[in-house]
């Protein structure tokens, strides 16, 4: 985060890292190594090729970004229906608790049939990395279970949600002084809807606040991350087990290294993964460019709009919507250009 202007830093050296080793790995093993706009090409076919045999269909890496996405979709009309009509807060929790629990159950009896309808394969391909990256991320969860709650200033997450549950309602009262509010609160303020979400399932799971928000989103934050970038992997070695699991094994490792800077999705991940841009950048951002490379545009949408409930920068029309523009833009451009290569033979 640059803290002169208090902006977050969104892409991190992964996103480069990831850019820079698969296009100069095809172009070191291309023999047109002199022309980039013939490697542009092939990458390009090897990609789409890729998403219809391997990505037709989603894959059970989805389900844990998908759901993410679902109950901030839940939450935030649970939140509106709070707002708006002033309903009490405990019926705004079993309105998101409720439609939440179909889904688990749905999600897990289409998961199941999935599993059974594609049979179990294993692949051996790279298993001392994946080894190693299931170290890395346990002694990340151990991490988090250790030290909760790394980084708090200027966070009152906690304070919210606490005051939600006290006075069974949202944003009656200020959770700094106790009183209600006197010139009331931003409205885009009124929109995020994060401080619901968590307050809702502390009271449907009888949690404390400080459980729930230091311990247990940031370890769910976590493993959605992974998920996420596992669908970038697939994309990316559609054909090749050992390359993802290598992909996932270098991820975990710059994520930790990325632990040392304020702002950097390491830090973010392991300090503050409750944070709604901590949930952007490492869930939603990943998630999005996998989905756009596989040309699914309503999971797309979905992300875009869960940004905007979670997010106050740009009102929350920010950096999803901006990454699927210039991805989409750059698929038709490679598009024009692969059919005028075409046509001139």
């Amino acid at each position: 985060m640059n803290k002169s202007t208090g902006a977050y830093v969104p892409v991190d050296l992964l996103y480069i890292w990831l850019l820079l080793v698969d296009n100069c790995c095809l172009w070191y093993t291309n023999p047109h190594r002199g022309s980039f706009t013939k490697c542009g090409s092939e990458f390009k076919q090897r990609t789409c090729a890729g998403m219809k045999i391997r990505l037709k269909d989603y894959t059970g890496a989805d389900l844990l970004p998908l759901f993410i996405v679902v109950c901030i979709g839940l939450a935030e009309m649970a939140h509106l229906a709070g707002v708006l009509s002033g309903l009490p807060f405990h019926v705004c929790a079993w309105l998101f608790a409720v439609p939440v629990l179909l889904v688990l159950v749905l999600g897990a009896c289409l998961g199941i049939y999935a599993g059974l309808a594609r049979g179990r394969k294993t692949d051996k391909k790279g298993k001392w990395y994946l080894v190693v990256f299931l170290l890395l991320v346990g002694a990340q969860i151990a991490f988090l279970c250790a030290y909760p709650g790394g980084y708090r200033q200027g966070d009152m997450t906690v304070e919210v949600v606490g005051s939600f549950l006290e006075t069974d309602g949202i944003y009656r009262v200020n959770p700094m002084t106790g009183l209600a509010y006197e010139t009331g609160i931003p409205t885009r303020l009124k929109i995020l809807c994060l401080p619901t979400l968590y307050a809702a399932l502390c009271r449907v799971l009888h949690m404390a606040p400080q459980v729930l928000v230091w311990r247990v989103i940031p370890i769910l934050t976590l493993l959605g991350c992974y998920s996420a970038f596992l669908t970038v992997g697939k994309c990316i070695f559609p054909e090749d087990a050992g390359k993802r699991r290598f992909f996932l094994l270098m991820t975990a490792a710059l994520l930790w290294a990325g632990t040392y800077l304020y702002g950097m999705d390491g830090f973010q991940l392991l300090f503050s993964g409750w944070r709604g841009v901590s949930i952007r950048n490492l869930v939603l951002l990943p998630w999005l460019i996998s989905l756009c490379l596989r040309k699914k545009k309503l999971p797309v949408l979905l992300c875009i709009a869960a940004e905007a409930c979670i997010t106050w920068t740009l009102y929350g029309l920010g950096v999803c919507l901006l990454v699927a523009a210039g991805l989409m833009i750059t698929d038709l451009l490679l598009t024009h250009r692969s059919g005028k290569e075409e046509k001139h033979g």
